[in-house]
């Protein structure tokens, strides 16, 4: 096993707003990790309360250096991450949230994986907890064993960003302004989702089966967990979102063109995983706007035609079988029939 002095030095990149009540917390597990960072990099969105003087007084305090950066507007939650990790200068960043704890060893165990997988990102399960710290459950967010995916074995479409520990490239390889919107939500993609999006994309991801935080769930949350009801379960089940077809139609199809655009500027390694992301998004691309040609057919000749063809389309598709499976059945039910209902 390498000693700690021959890891990666890890930059911690941590958006504030308005995070005084638990940042003290939070600061004190950065200070407390096995791997020291080489710095950190605080990008805060305007607070009205104390945040930026408990920051200032941390600074002061600690071994490391802690960079307030300058901001002239306001970014939001995902623009701010994003921000912060522009301006860090080590060759592995880790995203913070205000208001978590982390676990003594988060950093070195994420850099170890990193290196023995030769991973472009690494994620972790996380320990849910209410206000006071006090554990609820376990969210493993996908992950259930120690392990390294090949580019575009995974479905990227989660990924928290808490968790996530990551080679500095994917930051500059594609701007932040030419990310894709968010399907169904009127903002641009997510900081975490759009670098698990290119990293799953173009190298190997590292699960890692450890909680390695304190996610506090206190009602106050930039982003939370919420369980859906039976009747919304429900819902989903017998509702067809046609216009999140469309949607996606749009999201996959710029996607395949950001990979496109860095294929052809990019040789080697890069540029053929980067076409073959592209290939991937293509298809995506397809099968989504064949799916809304399905549910807004007219007649069920043509309903069942399509339906037949997205059969044939999903046979090289990276879902799971038995998610394929009842995706399959609820298109033929909702849709070839015409019974669901469009949303």
């Amino acid at each position: 096993m390498q000693q700690l002095h021959d890891l990666p030095s890890v930059s911690v990149a941590m958006a504030t707003y308005n995070g005084a009540r638990f940042l003290g917390e939070q600061l004190a597990s950065i200070t407390a990790q096995t791997l020291r960072p080489a710095e950190l990099v605080v990008s805060d969105d305007g607070s009205s309360d104390d945040t930026l003087t408990i920051i200032r007084a941390f600074a002061a305090q600690v071994s490391f250096p802690v960079r307030i950066l300058d901001k002239t507007e306001r970014l939001g939650f995902s623009d701010n991450f994003l921000f912060a990790a522009e301006h860090c200068t080590s060759p592995l960043i880790a995203f913070v949230d205000q208001d978590d704890v982390w676990t003594l060893d988060k950093l070195e165990v994420g850099a170890r994986r990193l290196l023995a997988d030769d991973s472009l990102m690494s994620l972790h399960q996380l320990m849910m907890t209410d206000g006071d710290l006090v554990p609820t459950e376990l969210w493993n967010q996908g992950i259930v064993a120690d392990r390294v995916w090949q580019p575009l074995e995974l479905d990227p479409w989660a990924g928290w960003g808490n968790t996530m520990l990551f080679r500095r490239e994917l930051v500059t390889l594609v701007p932040r302004v030419q990310r894709p919107r968010h399907p169904e939500a009127n903002r641009p993609l997510s900081h975490d989702t759009w670098l698990y999006i290119v990293a799953a994309a173009i190298g190997r991801v590292s699960h890692i089966a450890q909680p390695l935080i304190l996610y506090r769930q206190h009602g106050g949350n930039a982003c939370g967990m919420v369980t859906p009801g039976l009747r919304a379960r429900w819902r989903t089940a017998t509702t067809v979102p046609l216009g999140s077809y469309h949607e996606r139609v749009i999201f996959f199809g710029h996607l395949a063109a950001l990979f496109d655009e860095m294929a052809r500027t990019n040789q080697g390694e890069l540029g053929s995983r980067a076409e073959a992301a592209a290939v991937r998004y293509r298809e995506r691309r397809d099968r989504f706007a064949l799916r809304a040609g399905l549910h807004g057919g007219d007649t069920l000749v043509e309903r069942l035609r399509a339906w037949v063809r997205l059969q044939q389309l999903r046979g090289g598709d990276d879902i799971a079988p038995r998610t394929r499976l009842f995706s399959a059945a609820k298109d033929f039910a909702l849709g070839v029939t015409g019974w669901g209902h469009h949303a």
